[in-house]
């Protein structure tokens, strides 16, 4: 353990499995204490149980992160936690595709909820807590904004519109954010992860199309959760203080 987010606090959006979950145990694991956010009670439950049997520190929260009142609970239940709050993963998501010419109108809503409007009311419930103490440090320390954007939303992809157009606008967040909150100190940065997950697995049943998803990839494979999960550490620590504006492709060379 070499603690490069020790006394940092961190919240994760879509903690209880895949990326999410990994991210959230790689910052405990490295000094953080962590809000594990996830809809599903018994997975954010489980993994802040993890967190904590392997002496880290954490708390769950349920809420759905599509409006402001439930942003503003994940960071409530930071401050009341922790007493603190330094650090914000967007990686809530769902998936809803469908070709263009078949799509309901509320399977598009959804995904943009989640994803887009997530996490702007998670960045914006964030930054009304950090600009007022900001305005008043003399010595400002580094606070971190981590959106989770794809491939899906750089490149493109059949059958995923509604995914895509969210996934770049969180680029559009991404970027616009970093121009904003530089002032004050807050990086913001997005990385574009291929993992195969309980949201990607489904994309591999086929083996004819999982053969050819997989030729995509320059090293011919998805990677893993916990491969991912370095890219978010470095993101989050002192280390990435001089960054920001950047998505960093953490994808097997699927973007190049």
């Amino acid at each position: 353990m070499t603690e490069r987010l020790a006394g940092k606090v961190a919240i994760v959006t879509g903690a209880g499995a895949g990326i999410g979950k990994a991210v959230a145990v790689s910052f405990a694991s490295e000094g953080a204490g962590v809000v594990v956010n996830d809809v599903d009670d018994a997975a954010a439950n489980e993994v802040v149980r993890v967190i904590e049997k392997n002496g880290g520190k954490a708390a769950s929260n349920t809420q759905a992160v599509g409006s402001v009142a439930a942003a503003e609970s994940l960071v409530a239940t930071a401050l009341e936690t922790f007493g603190r709050l330094d650090a914000l993963v967007n990686n809530a998501g769902v998936l809803r595709d469908r070709m263009l010419h078949t799509m309901h109108e509320e399977e598009f809503d959804q995904v943009v909820e989640v994803h887009l409007k997530g996490a702007w009311a998670c960045g914006q419930a964030a930054v009304r807590h950090w600009r007022p103490l900001a305005k008043d440090e003399e010595a400002r320390p580094h606070r971190k904004i981590i959106n989770v954007t794809s491939a899906s939303g750089l490149i493109g992809a059949v059958g995923q519109s509604n995914y895509a157009a969210a996934k770049m606008g969180v680029v559009g967040l991404t970027k616009s954010w970093a121009k904003e909150l530089g002032a004050l100190s807050i990086n913001v940065n997005a990385i574009a992860p291929a993992a195969l997950t309980a949201m990607t697995e489904p994309l591999m049943q086929d083996e004819r199309a999982a053969s050819k998803r997989l030729a995509r990839f320059a090293l011919g494979r998805y990677g893993a959760p916990e491969e991912i999960a370095p890219a978010f550490v470095f993101f989050a620590s002192d280390e990435s203080n001089y960054i920001t504006g950047q998505v960093l492709c953490v994808d097997g060379g699927l973007v190049i």
